[in-house]
């Protein structure tokens, strides 16, 4: 097992640095160990904390609180017109294609009773987890993503519509950065959102 998880390690770090090779000289050479800290952990949590403070920052939010437990991410928020809102999203799928879409969906429960906001504040949250490189490290508000409805039960967002990740896909090392950094799933784990990431493939 030893000898299988030095070798593992060896493959992520020659894969970092094959992808820090590509951007070295570039004025955007200070993402290197953002990439490097995402390439060797491979796994990233989001706690509770963290996900309450971005649904906290939505549009419309008075109060918010988040919870990672059996499975769903439940949101409980008082909304500035009054209303009280209670819901809980389920992981269902993540798709990134290549130069393209970079989706995740959620179940929701009950169907109708979610707020895009908040939905859309927390897939910003994901979205700066997976790319930290698209806004400071103490920013806590990306902005969102448009949520879209899949079917009655299921809701749809694009990362790539997060205001900070439109920001920065106009540099030019986005597109590379985009591709290697890949969601690969998201699991609901006590207390945490747990986002696993594809490593890149050593291949030229």
């Amino acid at each position: 097992m030893t000898d299988r998880l030095d070798i593992f390690r060896s493959w992520v770090r020659v894969a970092a640095d094959r992808t820090v090779d590509r951007i070295t000289g570039t004025k955007f050479a200070s993402v290197s160990r953002q990439l490097l800290e995402r390439f060797t952990q491979h796994r990233w949590r989001l706690s509770d904390e963290a996900l309450t403070s971005a649904a906290a920052h939505a549009d419309g939010v008075d109060s918010a609180m988040v919870s990672c437990r059996s499975g769903r991410v439940f949101v409980d928020a008082s909304m500035s017109n009054g209303r009280e809102v209670q819901f809980s999203l389920a992981p269902r799928s993540v798709r990134f294609a290549p130069r393209g879409a970079k989706e995740i969906s959620f179940d929701v429960e009950p169907p109708d009773a979610y707020d895009s906001s908040i939905v859309s504040a927390l897939a910003g949250c994901i979205a700066k987890a997976t790319w930290p490189m698209i806004a400071p490290t103490d920013s806590f508000d990306v902005g969102g993503a448009i949520v879209e409805r899949e079917n009655s039960g299921r809701l749809r967002v694009d990362l790539r519509s997060v205001p900070a990740v439109r920001r920065f896909a106009s540099t030019q090392t986005a597109a590379m950065i985009f591709d290697v950094l890949e969601l690969e799933s998201l699991r609901v784990e006590p207390g945490s959102l747990a986002l696993k990431l594809k490593l890149p493939q050593l291949t030229q």
